[in-house]
């Protein structure tokens, strides 16, 4: 692989489009989507020929770092700043797109992520935080969802912290114990950003009241690299 193919801008979908005409915050919001999605793309090819150990980052816009101020200010960004905080030389090739259900984490991110491993550059830790789409946008079929979760679980190279989803519905609960269920038959570490304590709901997100703002991406990291501290000390 000479370079990590360009990351994809997807197009909303009709649903959020609508959400976005009552509610002006999610348009502002939106507008982050497209440069932050081409600066991670500028920052992996960066990291594909840069030495040192390699993390990659499957997931969608939370991993891109909507809603921040800054792309580097998203929970990604921050993490990566927390594990070079004790090495210097950690990389992130972050694979993220805006709108990712489960099927794009299997059909998009994890060719990639199996071609980097077929090429001897098998990642020291990855990470997956997506499912909050195929929830919000879709229709849940609960055996198909299982089934992808599943799959994504095995297939990631170890060690891997899979993040649950965020809500309270009928439907994040399926999910989430799909999450669990998978992460504890195939040996995966589970984390969950979304009730990490600090500040109020309100507090914690953008204008579209929906992604992290900065204070909710702080201390999405912060939970990411307590998971990532155990389940890498457990090596």
């Amino acid at each position: 692989m000479d370079t990590v193919p360009p990351l994809i801008v997807k197009r909303s979908g009709r649903g959020l489009r609508a959400v976005g005409l009552v509610i002006p915050g999610v348009r502002r919001v939106n507008k982050q989507i497209a440069p932050y999605t081409e600066w991670w793309s500028e920052q992996n090819q960066q990291a594909l020929v840069s030495q040192g150990p390699l993390w990659v980052s499957v997931g969608d816009s939370t991993c891109l770092g909507v809603g921040a101020s800054e792309p580097e200010l998203g929970w990604v960004g921050r993490t990566l700043a927390g594990l070079r905080a004790d090495d210097p030389t950690w990389r992130v090739i972050n694979l993220a797109m805006a709108g990712a259900r489960m099927n794009d984490a299997i059909e998009v991110h994890l060719p990639v992520v199996e071609q980097l491993m077929a090429e001897g550059r098998t990642p020291a830790l990855t990470t997956a935080c997506v499912g909050t789409n195929d929830v919000m946008w879709d229709r849940v079929n609960v055996v198909e969802l299982r089934a992808q979760v599943d799959e994504l679980a095995s297939r990631l190279p170890r060690p891997t912290v899979f993040a649950t989803i965020a809500g309270s519905s009928s439907r994040v609960a399926l999910t989430n114990r799909a999450i669990k269920q998978a992460a504890t038959q195939h040996e995966v570490a589970v984390v969950d950003p979304w009730r990490e304590p600090g500040a109020g709901i309100f507090d914690r997100v953008a204008d579209d009241r929906f992604h992290p703002n900065d204070i909710g991406h702080e201390l999405m990291a912060d939970a990411f690299l307590r998971a990532i501290t155990e389940v890498r000390g457990r090596k």
